[in-house]
């Protein structure tokens, strides 16, 4: 199974792209995640950069959707109407780029509220549902990405209940550590997953922080995680998810080690 092996990079250069061109690695673009980009005045000129960089760049290209201070799910409707206009806003970049994988937060938030996990759920599925005509047409994968999600049937309930083949699931290995009360092994969402599994975010942080450190470090547990990637139905793309470029480097110097 020929699996991608792409980074993730805030800041995009020539070199960058010259470097990742010579390893056979690709990149998702996290630069247009950030409302500091989003609101700048220079953004229309950002994205012709972009565009222009990644011209004759041959590896796969993706790119991390709007997801801060964000809400589907909200009660106040003018925080969904934000929402809505940030997704947009992404999907058009996406778009202009020729980017067609992109990465979004659900964003869910702990609640103690009966019945909670499944209000949550059904406004979800309603607030993805009404992009379908837009990804459909520019023919776009959106994956959804766990944050705060306990285990693999939040998300996957939403892509039992969409029921559409634009709509995928990136998991990611740090997240469900650090940010989790059950800190599932990374295993286990796989398997829970299956089909709807195409994308993975790959760093370790030390249980209590997003450290986003190589997967080498910390201590998330990945038994037999590498071993039930390559039993999946279709190779997912594999995103290393650093902060530090050594954290890369060990990450991809592991992942060749492990014959990826």
């Amino acid at each position: 199974m020929n699996i991608p092996i792409l980074v993730s990079v805030a800041n995009v250069t020539p070199e960058v792209l010259q470097r990742l061109e010579q390893q056979g690695v690709g990149i998702e673009l996290s630069y247009f995640s950030y409302p500091s980009s989003l609101e700048n005045d220079n953004l229309q000129a950002q994205i012709q950069a972009y565009k222009t960089m990644l011209k004759d760049f041959s590896q796969p290209v993706t790119m991390h959707g709007a997801f801060y201070d964000l809400s589907m799910t909200a009660r106040e409707p003018k925080i969904v109407a934000v929402t809505r206009f940030r997704i947009n806003q992404s999907l058009d970049i996406a778009i202009e780029l020729g980017i067609k994988k992109l990465v979004f937060h659900t964003n869910y938030l702990h609640s103690q509220r009966p019945g909670y996990k499944e209000i949550w759920v059904k406004k979800q599925v309603d607030f993805w549902r009404s992009f379908i005509p837009k990804i459909e047409q520019h023919q776009l994968v959106l994956h959804l990405e766990n944050t705060r999600e306990e285990d693999y049937t939040y998300i996957g309930s939403i892509l039992d209940q969409l029921s559409h083949p634009n709509f995928k699931t990136c998991y990611d290995t740090g997240h469900s550590h650090c940010f989790t009360q059950a800190q599932n092994k990374p295993i286990s969402w796989v398997k829970g997953y299956q089909s709807h599994l195409s994308y993975i975010h790959l760093h370790s942080n030390n249980g209590r922080i997003d450290q986003h450190i190589a997967f080498t470090k910390g201590n998330v547990d990945f038994s037999h995680f590498f071993e039930a990637i390559r039993q999946l139905p279709a190779p997912p793309y594999l995103v290393i998810e650093v902060a530090q470029r050594e954290d890369y480097l060990a990450s991809l110097v592991a992942l060749r080690q492990l014959g990826f």
